[in-house]
């Protein structure tokens, strides 16, 4: 029977909980905005959604499961802890470590499975090696929490006395390994849409924002990488109490990644609410035979007229496609500039006049 442990006795818990908690409510919040803008927009969620709600469920089950240690006195030094919950803080410690792990997976992997929706050729094929290698990564990590001895039931029940386990400098090498390996997938996938965004035809000012919207996973490599500098702690005898910058850090690395995949879609949101009447007007093509060649000028479609019609991410992240016409062109006028949004229910028309009314 396991001992209930007051949070008021256990401050390290306290703030735990606090911590937790906190995050959850951030990233529901995020990920709720993210779903609505989709589906008010009548798109259908797609892999990367999934995904991320997958991620969303781990990282409920990884809270609830933390509460539970927290309450049976995680966050208190190892001599403090009650030893009728030194069995039970073994297993819920195995399940909060897996479901952490995955829980980081799955929001990376959400992330870049939006990215493939905007690349092709070697790029794609880069993403690709991207998402399997940091799938077999923390799988091999997840893992380790139920098969580090011989036999596996020894790795959460220390009663077990002929068992054959990983010596702890190996798997601290090992947990090194993965932790940089995650941390610097975060910073590629982060630097990433400044590079895809070459590819589209938009306003600087546009190009910038959408690229730091889908770079905000950099803060997610940032946690990962402090995370890594506290992995030496998981050999303490201490770790109940020593481990609380390693807990924190792993909860915050998943959770950036989480609303990092969500800020794109939310800055979409935005921008419609803050969309004048004028910008929401229907797309227009404008012909004039006053020049020495025709050229194409195109507005801004209103979100109503073509949510139907175009369910890409690049429209719900508020990118324009790119267009092999645009992108050879060499010059330019500033009206076309201005005007230049490749869209899908374009019309033509001979008097600019006629088209506003």
């Amino acid at each position: 029977m396991s001992v209930y442990v007051s949070p008021s006795s256990n401050t390290q818990g306290a703030a735990l909980l606090a911590i937790f908690w906190s995050i959850y409510a951030a990233c529901t919040i995020f990920v709720g905005l993210r779903l609505y803008c989709k589906v008010i927009r009548g798109r259908c969620l797609w892999w990367d959604d999934h995904l991320l709600i997958v991620a969303w469920a781990l990282l409920l089950i990884n809270t609830a499961f933390t509460t539970a240690t927290i309450l049976m006195g995680y966050g208190l030094h190892t001599d403090a802890v009650p030893v009728e919950n030194t069995k039970y803080l073994a297993i819920l410690g195995a399940i909060t470590g897996t479901t952490s792990v995955l829980h980081v997976l799955f929001s990376k992997i959400s992330f870049a499975v939006t990215l493939l929706r905007l690349t092709d050729g070697w790029l794609k094929r880069f993403i690709w090696f991207v998402i399997i290698t940091l799938t077999l990564c923390q799988i091999s990590s997840a893992l380790l929490f139920w098969l580090l001895c011989e036999p596996p039931e020894a790795t959460w029940n220390s009663s077990i006395v002929n068992k054959k386990c990983w010596s702890p400098d190996g798997l601290l090498a090992y947990s090194i390994a993965l932790g940089i390996y995650s941390a610097v997938c975060d910073i590629v996938l982060a630097l990433l849409p400044w590079r895809i965004l070459l590819r589209f035809h938009m306003y600087r000012g546009e190009k910038v924002g959408v690229a730091v919207a889908m770079s905000m996973g950099v803060f997610a490599g940032i946690a990962g990488a402090i995370k890594v500098s506290t992995l030496s702690r998981i050999e303490s005898n201490d770790f109940s109490y020593e481990g609380f910058l390693l807990v924190v850090c792993a909860l915050v690395e998943g959770a950036c990644a989480m609303m990092a995949a969500s800020i794109p879609t939310l800055r979409a949101l935005i921008l419609h609410a803050f969309e004048t009447p004028a910008q929401a007007s229907i797309d227009v093509v404008v012909e004039s035979n006053r020049s020495a060649g025709a050229s194409a000028r195109r507005a801004r479609s209103d979100w109503d007229e073509r949510k139907h019609r175009n369910r890409s991410d690049q429209s719900i992240l508020a990118i324009p496609p790119a267009s092999s016409s645009t992108m050879d062109r060499s010059v330019e006028t500033d009206t076309e500039r201005d005007l230049s949004r490749p869209l899908n229910n374009q019309f033509e028309i001979t008097d600019w006049k006629s088209a506003k009314g």
